[in-house]
């Protein structure tokens, strides 16, 4: 079998108004989704522009805002250079379907937004938990305070949704109680995992959550699943018990095991997995949670050459949301793909790459057979 790798696709650089325009993106039936330069004001007066992307109903009105924000992968170059609101295309396609306007919000320091991210200086010795919570808290509510701008926002239904270090910073901002977010939803939440449960300095982190807990009136919803590698079950009951404990409003969901690590339940796992449990959170305050649209499974005959395994690969790629992805093959079994690139022009020539990385000398170019859940005819 040949190898492959799949990775994340960025493109450097800022986005500019003309390469928004030329940029293509997925479009599944009724809903839009497209990039956004959020410019925002921080609460010392200091601006800021964030990396983001909606995806929304294709229809007229006002919809509840969905903010979703991420975790961290540690590294700089990985953060700034890797990291795009596409990696969360999948749970935003989950909320616009149900109604919602879901916006992907890098925060200051990762993927294309400005500053700097909100564990630079720190250190396992001094990680500085409190001061990240702040950082971040300000950059999401900044955001919000943006998106309520555009005319396909409401400006008084909200919900908070991280995922990781994201689900952490969704948590610090329930202890401001920001107006118009009636839920938050943490995925996976923490911040400082080192591996197997252990966090750095646990003690701090604890004293932190409490200090939230203390403070925020706001229903709260903490999932885990069974094999979290960063953030198990039991630490994650910790941590919620240090919230609750103070005073915090929330609710503990522990989901089965998914995949080989479920701390990336948000990222990679399909609707059906969590769906059902946060629609019942959702509901029971007040936000929608009834489906608008479809997303039909997409059908394409699998690629000449592939044996049985790599097919299932291809099936796989098919389900995938995570857009924007692409597949090359040569036709003799070599191929690639690629997911959540910042556009599908950027996902193809990825596909491409990788594809022509594992074919031999003498053997058939690799050419794009998928953009997305399209297939492409080459000439």
């Amino acid at each position: 079998m040949r190898r492959w790798i799949s990775h994340v696709f960025v493109v450097i650089g800022i986005l500019v108004a003309t390469t928004l325009q030329a940029a293509e993106f997925s479009q599944p039936a009724g809903l839009i989704r497209e990039p956004l330069v959020l410019s925002v004001v921080l609460p010392d007066g200091q601006t800021a522009t964030l990396d983001a992307f909606v995806t929304r109903p294709n229809l007229p009105g006002h919809f509840p805002i969905a903010l979703i924000t991420h975790g961290t992968d540690g590294t700089e170059h990985s953060d700034r250079d890797q990291l795009t609101p596409n990696r969360y295309s999948a749970a935003a396609l989950s909320f616009a379907r149900h109604g919602y306007a879901a916006v992907v919000v890098l925060r200051q320091g990762y993927g294309h937004s400005s500053g700097h991210t909100d564990y630079q200086g720190n250190s396992c010795d001094q990680p500085r938990h409190a001061r990240a919570g702040k950082m971040a808290r300000e950059d999401i509510l900044a955001a919000l305070t943006a998106i309520r701008q555009y005319a396909w926002a409401s400006h008084d239904q909200a919900v908070l949704v991280g995922q990781s270090s994201g689900g952490f910073s969704v948590i610090a901002a329930s202890a401001l109680n920001p107006p118009g977010v009636q839920a938050i939803i943490s995925f996976s939440g923490g911040r400082g995992a080192i591996h197997n449960g252990l966090v750095c300095d646990k003690k701090a982190l604890m004293s932190v959550l409490t200090s939230y807990g203390e403070k925020a009136r706001i229903p709260t919803l903490w999932i885990y699943t069974a094999n979290d590698r960063s953030f198990p079950s039991q630490l994650g009951q910790q941590m919620f018990a240090a919230y609750r404990h103070a005073g915090g409003r929330g609710e503990l969901v522990n989901l089965p095991a998914f995949g080989h690590d479920g701390h990336d339940l948000l990222i990679s796992a399909p609707e059906s997995f969590w769906w059902s449990r946060i629609s019942t959170f959702l509901q029971s305050n007040d936000l929608p949670v009834n489906a608008i649209s479809t997303l039909p499974d997409p059908h394409l005959p699998d690629p000449p050459g592939l044996n049985a395994s790599d097919r299932q690969v291809f099936k796989h790629y098919l389900a995938d949301r995570g857009y924007e992805k692409a597949f090359a093959t040569n036709g003799q079994g070599v191929w690639g793909r690629s997911a959540w690139a910042r556009d599908q022009q950027e996902a193809n020539r990825r596909a491409l790459a990788f594809c022509q990385q594992y074919r031999e000398k003498g053997e058939a170019a690799c050419t794009l057979y998928a953009a997305g859940d399209r297939l492409v005819v080459n000439d």
